[in-house]
């Protein structure tokens, strides 16, 4: 039972780390000057940490062919991840970093609501219910608040 707590706490963590990835992100943009630059230092820095891990895990690389029965649209996740962090460097600088993380976060539970209602991509069936669109609604409402003041 505390598990679900604990687990929730430690993704309370990790977000709390978006908000440093994206500030030093975006310091970083502006003294290599181009966000895109400081995207690409992100993800190869992370590739190698990646890679690190990988090799002192002894984890071996999967085989050719389980690779080639992926499904291709599998693939698209690190695309996201390049556009997420890159619109953030764009973005901190001239909306903020609160709004920026609370807007991104208001898309995402809009998006995890309808994949969590209709169960896509496998997930486990959430019914969407009144108190999650309050939720939803609350948090937009927080993300306009931090905008106006």
């Amino acid at each position: 039972m505390y598990l679900k707590y604990i687990l929730t706490g430690i993704a309370l963590l990790i977000g709390g780390l978006l908000a440093v990835q994206g500030s030093i992100n975006s310091q970083l943009g502006g003294l290599l000057k181009h966000p895109l630059q400081a995207a690409f230092v992100n993800f190869f820095v992370g590739a190698i940490i990646l890679l690190a891990i990988n090799i002192f895990a002894k984890i071996e690389l999967p085989p050719k062919e389980t690779i080639k029965a992926i499904p291709l649209y599998l693939f698209i996740g690190g695309a996201m991840g390049a556009i997420y962090v890159s619109s953030a460097i764009i973005l901190i600088p001239k909306i903020g970093v609160a709004t920026m993380l609370g807007a991104s976060i208001g898309g995402q539970m809009i998006i995890a609501s309808i994949i969590d209602h209709y169960g896509f991509f496998n997930v486990s069936v959430h019914a969407v219910s009144p108190g999650r669109i309050l939720g939803i609604v609350l948090l937009i409402i927080g993300v306009i608040l931090i905008q106006r003041f």
